[in-house]
């Protein structure tokens, strides 16, 4: 309950930045409104997906070379445990596979999906350098594998909300989920953190 709460709050505290942030993008690239809504639900589930892995707030990185660089090595200490995390991973990265391809026409392929999914959980797992977690090689398996399984459910549905705006060739455009990452990203590292803590401050 309290990890739901968690989610919530880094959510509403985000969401503050990140709206108005994809207004102006909006507005600046496409010169119209139509599509926000839309975009704004991948933000809103990139937002939930830092706060799942916890990403580090920029105020409390400290470094710890904690690290798994075996695959599927800790199966044999604790299997129950390693099979509940390997499921909630591919479950968290699904949203995204299924997400961006079903959008966004120009990152309808497979390896596209691949390489994607595999460079979102490497920056995750470095950036869990600076965390207390472990930077773990199992972790990038089955967010890559989520990302894949995602985007294979979407091309059975034949990617269903497709938007014609992404006819445009400009590299903004073409990019787009890849700049809704960063600026949630960099909104839940740097300012974040300064909504969340009051809102806890109140809570507790």
């Amino acid at each position: 309950m309290m990890r739901l709460l968690s989610i919530g709050i880094d959510c509403v505290s985000s969401a503050i930045f990140v709206i108005p942030a994809l207004a102006i993008l909006q507005c600046t690239i496409y010169r119209k409104f139509k599509p926000f809504c839309v975009k704004l639900i991948f933000a809103f589930y990139a937002i939930a997906m830092f706060s799942v892995v916890g990403v580090p707030a920029v105020g409390t990185l400290q470094i710890d070379f904690g690290m798994n660089l075996i695959p599927f090595a800790d199966i044999v200490n604790s299997p129950f445990a390693y099979m509940k995390n390997t499921i909630l991973n591919i479950i968290l990265f699904i949203p995204m596979g299924f997400f961006v391809p079903a959008v966004w026409k120009n990152f309808r392929s497979f390896k596209t999906m691949f390489f994607m999914g595999l460079a979102v959980s490497l920056g995750i797992e470095l950036l869990q350098i600076f965390t207390f977690r472990l930077t773990d090689i199992d972790d990038l398996i089955t967010n890559t594998a989520g990302t894949v399984i995602g985007y294979e459910i979407s091309r059975k549905f034949s990617f269903p909300f497709s938007l014609k705006t992404e006819e445009s060739k400009e590299s903004l455009v073409r990019y787009e989920p890849v700049l809704i990452l960063a600026v949630t990203l960099w909104v839940s590292m740097f300012l974040k953190p300064m909504v969340s803590d009051g809102i806890w401050n109140i809570i507790i």
